[in-house]
């Protein structure tokens, strides 16, 4: 995650505009190069009400190419589980 989303974790409050959460998606748990990533990133109100301004995008291991764009679907559909924690699921530090 960025510095800006730091100061959130574990608070309970919302994610400030700007805060980016990156996940690496490996195939198998020893590789290097990870098959994606997903990453939230915090957009400006009114971005999207339903998911409390949160942008879900997934992005090919070599991050040179953006595969998906989202904020309704399979991303959103599972972090609805977290909606009292702004969509994200707990982080450790």
């Amino acid at each position: 995650m960025n510095d800006i989303a730091r100061p959130n974790v574990g608070s309970g409050q919302a994610y400030p505009v700007g805060s980016i959460i990156v996940r690496e998606k490996l195939k198998q748990q020893n590789d290097v190069v990870p098959e994606l990533l997903a990453v939230m990133i915090k957009r400006p109100a009114g971005f999207s009400k339903a998911t409390n301004d949160w942008e879900y995008v997934t992005v090919n291991g070599k991050l040179n190419k953006i595969r998906q764009r989202q904020t309704t679907g399979q991303c959103h559909d599972c972090h609805l589980a977290q909606k009292e924690t702004d969509f994200v699921f707990p982080i450790a530090r």
